[in-house]
């Protein structure tokens, strides 16, 4: 007779704790060159302090490939971020890493409802379904690595 585990018996909270975690630090610290780069396209010396983040910004979305490249970067760290989540827990890989973008999604509500993201809405509401998305992607793969099939190839 096999017993049926709870609902939070299935999460890792380790894993999708330092899973959404090395999602945000590796985001940040990948995205940091494309950053850099686009403060360097603001005459920060002659802009007033308090309109700095928003020309920045500014100066980020206006340069496709800029911000392209921030945004694939960042969702390689999601898919990261599940993977690593999936592969702490040892179980229920999608779930784990699915939640593993907990963070990212919490950062996003605030963002959103503190009206301090830049993007339209619908871009918004886009990246807030990737995001889990793109965690349940890492679990997916991590639980391919350790299918049967995989470790015999």
């Amino acid at each position: 007779m096999t017993r049926k585990r709870g609902a939070l018996s299935k999460v890792s909270i380790k894993g999708v704790l330092i899973g959404s975690i090395l999602d945000i630090v590796s985001s940040v610290i990948l995205g940091m060159p494309f950053g850099i780069y686009a403060v360097s396209q603001v005459d920060v010396a002659h802009t007033p302090k308090e309109q700095l983040q928003s020309a920045v910004s500014a100066a980020m979305h206006s340069n496709m490939s800029l911000y392209l490249g921030t945004l694939l970067v960042g969702m390689a760290c999601s898919v990261l971020g599940g993977f690593v989540a999936a592969w702490l827990a040892k179980h229920d890989e999608l779930l784990n890493g699915a939640l593993s973008s907990i963070l990212c999604v919490l950062g996003a509500v605030w963002s959103i409802s503190a009206g301090k993201d830049p993007q339209p809405m619908w871009t918004q509401t886009l990246l807030l379904i990737a995001s889990p998305a793109l965690g349940l992607l890492g679990g997916y793969l991590r639980l391919r690595q350790r299918s049967p099939a995989a470790q015999s190839a």
